[in-house]
């Protein structure tokens, strides 16, 4: 065979396993010993906005965001061994600032002087729950409670050897006060990198925000090392050199003697509990060396809220909900009451939602209610009643279709039942929310929306749904005698609901005083302690 035969077959032979790697990958690179390309093809221009030549020489390094460095360097430094690693997600800057993540694997042979070969292909996108903007993470990847609940049960199910960790830097929040808002940003994203980093293809890492955070990893990562490098890092930006303490706790699903759907369960309320800002019941030491015990109460917290679900077994109470102008009540918020329990069922309810239990809670809700209005029917007063709906609820397609069949009872006076959309936990599906809200309306029933001013997307709900009502957070009234920019916010929701057709309710009415700034800043109705307190029967307050 000649000499431009055997060239010609070498060619083809390259082609042929370069057509083989193009099936797996959009972009291959070979670096050298320091990280240096020496060898690219694919998509250089849609990915690094340079040409084959331009890339010819450039350090890994230098195609990355800087917070990114260390994860590609975690990755290079574990295929030295002969390991060819897990695939990581890395975003990658191009010239024109253009931000694209790859998917990289690769392996190392040390016989080719010591050279890497990457394959890299663009992933799926992984997106967290809650907005970009209001996550402290760097990066689509970095999921929140919510989105991190559902990786861990998914991932669980066919790795039950990996570990999930959960790590906690005490008095981050107060900590972190001390730095100005970018100071903040890079310290926010170093640790996330370093937690990506160590992570299953550096996208099953988690910021809960207050300094906690969650990963899956391998079981041969070295979560010591992690936090210590994280560690450093926080010492290093304190001005004063002390640093935080770090807490942590890892678990393997292997270990914990759970499966199936009640590992699914119990790891999404572990997860949840933890992301709980003050949670007394829930502490990384208990979890590190008490995971059975741990399990066993979650069960028998699940197993409690079904059986009062199922039983009905708790009770409704009413409080007035008042026209500030013309002191005549208007309707009635109903709060459900445990029976077993006194006072708010405020825990109940957060398990609830945490268990995914609460649609079937809310459900129940609204079944005693509807009957309580079939069994009290008045011919001297109005009997309007509101029921509460967890964010959860509304924004589950299945939770609609289970209601609307109930509400039959009511077709000739659906203005007798309202709802109020709490916010406690995130909505799933605003599409789907709006989509139930809407079709409650077209049957004659208001909606409310709960706790309008605290929940991190109020101002997006209010654009994306169309409501009858509005309810603005206590916290805005207890503070608006004391706090100027309190009643001036106050005023500015009624003007702006005012012009959207939308009524106000102002929640923590305690006294006259109160009552007559609300009057002033055009509020329409108000609930609390001065017009009555939650009495379970409603003939106190009409007589």
């Amino acid at each position: 065979m000649g000499n431009d035969s055997l060239l010609n077959s070498l060619r083809q032979e390259r082609d042929r396993f370069l057509a083989f790697a193009f099936c797996r990958a959009d972009l291959l690179l070979e670096l050298s010993e320091n990280h240096e390309i020496v060898f690219v093809s694919g998509a250089t221009q849609a990915i690094c906005g340079r040409s084959v030549k331009e890339l010819i020489g450039i350090s890994i390094r230098d195609l990355v965001l800087p917070e990114e460095k260390p994860i590609v360097e975690n990755l290079l430094s574990g295929m030295t061994d002969g390991t060819r690693p897990d695939p990581m997600d890395i975003r990658f800057i191009s010239r024109s600032g253009k931000i694209q993540s790859l998917s990289l694997t690769g392996y190392f042979v040390q016989d080719l002087e010591n050279h890497y070969f990457l394959s890299c292909k663009i992933p799926p996108t992984i997106i967290a729950t809650s907005p970009k903007s209001t996550r402290l993470a760097a990066g689509e990847v970095v999921h929140d409670s919510v989105s991190f609940g559902k990786t861990v049960a998914e991932h669980l199910k066919t790795n039950p050897d990996d570990k999930l960790t959960f790590i906690e830097l005490e008095d981050y929040e107060d900590f972190s006060q001390k730095f100005d808002k970018d100071t903040q940003q890079e310290l926010s994203e170093t640790i996330n990198s370093y937690l990506r980093s160590s992570s299953y293809m550096a996208n099953s890492a988690a910021s809960f925000g207050n300094g906690k955070y969650g990963l899956i990893s391998h079981p041969d990562i070295d979560i010591d090392k992690l936090t210590d490098d994280i560690s450093r890092q926080v010492k290093t930006t304190d001005p004063e050199g002390v640093g935080l303490k770090i807490e942590k706790a890892s678990i393997a699903l292997a270990d914990s003697g759970i499966s199936g759907g009640n590992a699914a369960q119990a790891l999404s309320f572990m997860i949840q509990q933890f992301a709980h800002d003050h949670n007394e019941n829930f502490n990384l030491k208990d979890l590190a060396h008490s995971l059975p015990e741990i399990l066993a109460r979650i069960k028998k917290t699940a197993e409690r809220i079904i059986k009062i679900t199922q039983g009905s077994d708790f009770t409704i109470v009413f409080q007035p909900i008042v026209n500030l102008k013309t002191r005549v009540i208007h309707h009635y918020e109903v709060l459900a009451r445990i029976n077993d329990e006194t006072g708010s069922p405020q825990g109940f309810i957060r398990s609830a939602e945490d268990l995914n239990l609460i649609k079937s809670f809310d459900l129940a809700v609204c079944r005693k209610a509807i009957e309580w209005i079939h069994d009290n029917p008045s011919t001297d007063y109005v009997r309007s009643i509101a029921v509460n709906i967890s964010a959860a609820s509304i924004g589950d397609a299945n939770f609609i279709k289970q209601l609307i069949p109930l509400l039959s009872a009511l077709k000739t006076k659906p203005e007798a039942l309202l709802f109020e959309i709490t916010e406690s936990t995130k909505i799933p599906d605003p599409v789907i929310a709006n989509e139930s809200m809407q079709a409650l309306r077209n049957l004659g029933h208001k909606v409310c929306l709960d706790d309008f001013g605290v929940g991190e997307a109020s101002l997006q709900y209010l654009r994306q749904f169309q409501i009858d009502v509005l309810k603005i957070d206590g916290s805005y009234i207890r503070d608006a005698l004391q706090d100027e920019t309190s009643t001036h916010i106050l005023q500015a929701i009624a003007d702006l609901c005012r012009k959207l057709n939308t009524q106000t309710v102002a929640e923590m009415v305690e006294d006259e005083e109160t009552t007559q700034l609300l009057v002033n800043c055009n509020v329409d109705y108000g609930q609390g302690y001065f017009f009555g307190r939650p009495n379970s029967d409603i003939r106190f307050f009409e007589e």
